[in-house]
Order: C-alpha cells, then structure tokens, then sequence
C-alpha cells in the first residue's frame, strides 16, 4: 500500500493494521540519524492512537454484549408473566407479584452492566485526553513560542473541554480524540517522513 493510501485511511477510518503498516515506516525513519527525534515523536503518537483505538474497540464489543444481554433479561419477564398467567389459580396474584419483582430486579440489574460500560469508558477517554494535552501543548511550544502560559492553557484545553465533560457522550468524545490523535500525528509525520 502506498503512503498516500495509508494516510488516507488513517485519515478517514483509522485502523489498528494501518497504524501498524505506519510504526514500520516509522521505525525504519527513526535509523537515519537526521530523522530520529522527530520519528520517535510520530511513534509514541501513534503507539497511543492505537492503544486508544484497540480500547475502544475492545470496550465496543462488550458494550454490545452488555446491551444483549439486557434485552434478553427484558424478554425473559415478559415469559415470566405470561407463564404464571397461563398456570392461573388461587395463588395468581401472589406469584404475579413474586415474579414480576423478582424478573424487575434482575432487569434493572443487568442495565447496570450498560452503565458500566459508560464508567468504564471515562478512563480510557481521560487518559488519551492528558497524553493530546501534553502534545498539542508542545507543539504549540513549538509554533507560538511567544504565547502565554494563559493563552496557552485557554486554547489546549478549550479543545479538549468536550472530551472531559461529563455531558458529552461517548462517541462524540471518541469523534473528537480520535481526530485530535489524527492532527498530532499528521504534524508529527511531517516532520518524521519530510521528502
């Protein structure tokens, strides 16, 4: 595959064997002695987009299960009831009751697993916002050496905001992550790949 068709589909739909096929040009870049530091920079960029990815991926398929597994928990109750319906006696409404709580409780447990899923996600989102902090702030360094610690402070982190607040939903966060790890890596290859 040729780099422009690498980039291209980092670029559109990042996947875990492209960012593979990019560490390998990487590491080759990395040995010729004038590319070194900006390459190592692009490899720990592009370790973390994929460490970042692979969890979110990861994190994907069990929600999915999670909410499968919900769904047939809310299916089972309606079963529950229409058995105890369908064995009517004096003891209907007791075991209606009896059940019906019982299949409830086990619902509304099982959708605590989805809301899990939501707490466990936080982290993995966290922990790629602190590592963009730090490159966005150094590559702004880089760039606007003359602006201030405030100003500073009010652009990385106004990019950023989104991604840590807590009313933003999970995919919008991943969204906006994901294409923040695509310009820092972008800017981090320029460098690394130049002719």
């Amino acid at each position: 595959m040729s780099f422009q068709d690498l980039m291209g589909r980092l670029l559109t739909e990042p996947r875990l064997a492209d960012l593979l096929a990019l560490q390998t040009r990487l590491l080759a870049a990395e040995a010729d002695p004038e590319r070194t530091d900006a390459a190592h920079r692009a490899l720990d960029v592009a370790r973390e987009f994929h460490t970042y990815l692979s969890e979110i991926e990861a994190k994907s398929s069990a929600r999915e299960y999670s909410e499968l597994a919900s769904l047939l928990d809310v299916g089972a109750v309606g079963g529950v009831a229409l058995e105890n319906l369908a064995e009517a006696g004096q003891s209907l409404l007791q075991r209606m009751l009896l059940g019906g709580l019982s299949e409830t409780l086990m619902v509304l447990a099982s959708r605590q697993y989805v809301k899990a899923w939501h707490r466990e996600m936080r982290p993995i989102h966290v922990r790629a916002a602190w590592f963009l902090r730090d490159q966005l702030w150094r590559l702004s360094v880089m760039g606007r050496p003359d602006m201030s610690t405030a100003e500073r402070v009010g652009l990385v982190d106004g990019l950023l905001g989104p991604a840590l607040d807590d009313t933003t939903s999970d995919e919008v966060r991943a969204a906006l992550l994901g294409r923040l790890f695509q310009v820092v890596l972008i800017i981090h290859l320029a460098r690394a790949l130049s002719g």
